[in-house]
């Protein structure tokens, strides 16, 4: 029984210290991914014109799935009947 339990405390030890290594990778990685002053002042200039003054950007992220990927899913699970002649 205590054999048990100690392997238990190991597993649990080393299952803590792999999450931790993998929430410093994470923290890495997102701070990694910073997007470039130059698309910033793009990206409000572009909210600028669209909206007529200036606006404030608040925040922006990237994307995690492509618009090509986005439209091939939405036409496949499209079910309207294509026009025939």
């Amino acid at each position: 029984m205590e054999d048990n339990v100690n392997d238990l405390r190991g597993a649990l030890e080393a299952l803590a210290a792999k999450v931790t290594a993998l929430e410093a990778r994470v923290a890495e990685l997102e701070n990694a991914q910073e997007i470039p002053e130059e698309d910033l002042i793009a990206i409000g200039a572009a909210v600028a014109a669209y909206f007529g003054h200036k606006a404030k950007v608040k925040a922006i992220r990237y994307g995690t799935q492509s618009r090509w990927a986005a439209a091939t899913r939405e036409r496949l699970h499209n079910r309207s009947v294509p026009h025939v002649r």
